[in-house]
Formats: C-alpha cells, structure tokens, sequence
C-alpha cells in the first residue's frame, strides 16, 4: 500500500501548508508592529525562537488490513470523506484485480482470423466472469462505504489493454508470428496504430512541403505502412499480417460475415484475399475521382475482382456466394423464415422476386408513362408479386367479386295438373319443350300425373303465354 502512504503524505503536506499560510499574515502584521516601535525603543534584542512540531501518527497506525478500521483511522486524523471514498475504492478495485487477474475484461483476439464472429460460448463465459467481478466490488463497496458512493463517485475501470496490445496479441496468436521478436512486434503494432498527418515528422520525403500542403489520403498513408511493415518480414509472415490487419481483408471478413449460411472457411478467405486484393487496391486508388474515365475503369474492376472472386471458390459455393449478394435472394430468404415455409418454395419465391424487380426497373425507365401511370402499374405488380408469393407458400386467397352481373332468375310458373292432363298436354298450353318440363320438375312422375300435382313451368318470355284451357 505505498502509494497509499503517499497520498496521505501528500494530503498532510497540502493541510500543514494551508495553515501556514494563515499563520503568515499575523506574523507580517507582528513584524510591522515591531518597526514601527522601533521609533522609541533602540535596544530590543530579537531572538530566533524554533519550535518542534511533533508527528502526530504514524502510516503504521493508518493503515490496517481491515477496511472498517483503516476508514475510522482515516477520519480520527481529519481525511476528507471524498478522499477517504477514492483511497478505498482503488484499494478494493485493486484488491479485486489481483484476485481476479485470469477474469478481467481484455483485448482477446479472435483465433478465427478469417472472420469476426466469435464462438458463443467464450463470449458467454467472459460475461459471467465479468459479472463475478463487478457484483463482488460494487457488494464490498456498499457495506464500506454504503450505497450512495456509487451515485457520488463511479470511476471507469481502468483498461489494462489498448489497440496496441491487441494488436501484438494476434500476432501471438498465428503460429507464422508469435516467433518475431517483441521489438518487431512492437515496431509493427506501432505503424498499424499510427495515422499519417501533416504534424507526423516520419513523413515520407515527398511530402516534404509545408504543412499546409500536404495532403495525404487514407490510400497513401496505408500503403506507406504497409511498405515500412514489409522491410521487417519475410514474404510468408507479410502475407499473414495482411490477412489479419489490411483494410482489404477486414471489408472482405465484413461482407462474408453478412451473408447468412455462408460460413467461410479459412482456406477460402486466404483464396478470395489473394486473388482480389491488388484489385481492391487499384479501386481504391480511384476514391477521390468521378471523371468519366474513373467510372469505367472501376466498373472494369469490379467486375475483374468478381471474376477472381469466381476463380478462387468451387462452383456451387460462388453460385451460393452470389446469390447472397442479390437482394431478391435474401428477400426470399426472410419471407420463407419469417411465414414458415416449405424449403421447397425457395426457388418459386426467388423467381417471383427478380421477374417483380425486372418489371419494376422496366416501368421506372419506361418514359412513355405519366408519373401517375407509372405509380399505377407500379402498383399492379406489387399486387400480383403479393398473389403469387402467398400461392407459393401454399395460402389461399379470397375470391375476386365478379364484374359481371349476377343472372337473372329464369321466369317460372307453378301450373295445378287438372284431371287427365299428361305432360304433352301440359307443354301444348305453355308452349315449352317436354323436356325442359321434366329438366324443371326432377322429382314428379310425369307417366303418373294426378289431379293437384303441382308442376314448375320454365316460360319462354320471347312468345306472349297462351292463356290456360
């Protein structure tokens, strides 16, 4: 506990000065006194007089193992209560750090290099010891100190870890690096860390201009980096650096990190990387242009890198690849997760969706069409894209009320069979067809009539109805 000692010496220095310079001005009033009684008397004798102030306590008698008894010493000798709170919670946190050096939060790096994602379970895991750590102090603290320090006093706990240390940690971490010196580590960590400013005295010798003309971009300093970094590495364990730490290879980790299901695998990654990378280069190099001539060149080099991207993956894995950079693709993938479809659907959903999304481009550059026109036939599609997604998930949708007119009920008449009337006689006097009188009357016997039957007559509108014998 020195630095502890230190404080509390630092503390009664500040106190013992604080006194003196209320002490000073009665003692310049005293000396004023004195000369002006010098006018009468010449024979005063003046005597140096030293007094011995006597210590007090000891840091022996402070400072004890046991917190309660080291807060009451605290206070017996006049310690500030802030000050008292501040020695005791960087006591307690350091106490804790020691205990729980294997459990402190840190930079750890990633042993899966050719992506970001961590195992679940380690991140699990380095919560829960984080937790343990933080309820044990915040319980300590509060029987101390009680529950209001910390509302008046929250400290951030100190990080034992910078970019730095990272840095060199995942290079520990690759079996072709962790044997570099720790000077060369260093050394590296450094110039990935660095930024290249116009302030920076490392410049390199073409820039030197003044200041307020140097304007370096992100591309010119990255490259200049990674030449410096080159001169210390062998080509095996340059390559591996860059896999690690190039701004290439943390966008390519980024993009095959998004699309779901990939999972990329190391030796595809180092594929991919190598066989893009000087594309991506020459890409960016282009940045700060939008000239005609910039924009054919990148749009040659983007589609020069999809060709090594091609090159550099298995058929069926770059046509998986692909079809998750599209989006029609991935709409398709979140329909069928999100209504609980057959996997079989997939196909039929992502067809729907690119014949939906060619005709909408179709529509949107068809200059033949009003803005209201447009935004109706816009409207159309979107309807019939809804129709056939909800077919293709085996839904059934409502029937469409029909634009024709609902047929007119045909014109019966209820005719009462009189005595000896037969069905010839019946479509005499009504001027029907016989069988239309049977097709109207299913269940009369028409061979059995009786005097009463009732039979449903169909009337032909057309002719005037001859009047009943």
């Amino acid at each position: 506990m020195r630095w502890r000692a230190l404080l509390i010496l630092s503390l009664i220095v500040n106190l013992l000065l604080a006194a003196g310079w209320l002490f000073l001005p009665r003692k310049q009033a005293s000396a004023n006194d004195d000369l002006a009684s010098l006018n009468t008397k010449t024979n005063t004798i003046t005597k140096t007089a030293v007094i011995v102030r006597r210590q007090f306590f000891s840091w022996q008698e402070i400072e004890s193992q046991d917190y309660a008894a080291y807060i009451k010493n605290l206070r017996e000798i006049g310690c500030p209560e802030q000050t008292i709170r501040d020695l005791i919670i960087a006591d307690v946190t350091q106490m804790l750090r020691e205990k729980h050096v294997q459990q402190l939060p840190g930079f750890k790096p990633n042993p899966k290099w050719w992506t970001n994602r961590r195992d679940p379970g380690d991140t699990v895991a380095e919560s829960n010891k984080n937790i343990g750590f933080g309820e044990e102090r915040m319980a300590i603290l509060n029987q101390l100190l009680g529950e209001e320090w910390n509302i008046r006093n929250r400290p951030e706990l100190s990080r034992t870890n910078d970019q730095h240390d990272l840095i060199i940690a995942t290079m520990d971490a690759s079996s072709v690096l962790r044997g570099l010196t720790v000077e060369t580590k260093k050394k590296i960590a450094d110039l990935l860390k660095r930024k290249l400013s116009p302030a920076d005295s490392a410049l390199p010798s073409r820039y030197a201009v003044a200041p307020s003309e140097i304007t370096p971009t992100p591309f010119v300093a990255e490259k200049e980096t990674w030449l410096a970094i080159a001169g210390m590495l062998s080509p095996a364990q340059f390559d591996e650096v860059k896999l690690r730490f190039a701004a290439h290879a943390e966008n390519l980790r980024e993009e095959l990190d998004s699309l779901p299901g990939f999972d990329t695998q190391p030796e595809e990654f180092r594929k991919i990387f190598a066989a893009t990378e000087e594309f991506d280069l020459q890409i960016r190099a282009l940045a700060n242009r939008d000239d005609p001539e910039a924009q054919v060149l990148r749009q040659k080099l983007t589609a020069q890198m999809e060709a090594a991207t091609r090159a550099s993956l298995d058929p069926q894995r770059f046509e998986q690849y692909a079809r998750l950079l599209d989006p029609d693709y991935l709409d398709a993938l979140e329909l069928l997760d999100e209504r609980k479809g057959k996997p079989a659907a997939l196909a039929t959903l992502y067809a729907i969706n690119r014949e939906s999304s060619s005709e909408k481009e179709r529509i949107a550059t068809d200059d033949k069409l009003t803005e209201t026109q447009r935004q109706i036939e816009l409207k159309k599609i979107e309807l019939e894209q809804i129709k056939a997604t909800a077919l293709a998930l085996g839904e059934t949708l409502l029937e469409e009320p029909s634009t024709q007119p609902p047929p007119k009920a045909e014109p019966k008449k209820t005719h009462s069979v009189a005595g000896g009337e037969s069905l010839e006689r019946i479509a005499q006097i009504y001027g029907v067809d016989k069988n239309a009188l049977r097709a109207a009357n299913p269940n009369l016997n028409f061979d059995k009539l009786k005097r009463g039957d009732q039979v449903s007559v169909p009337l032909n509108l057309i002719y005037p109805l001859p009047p009943p014998n």
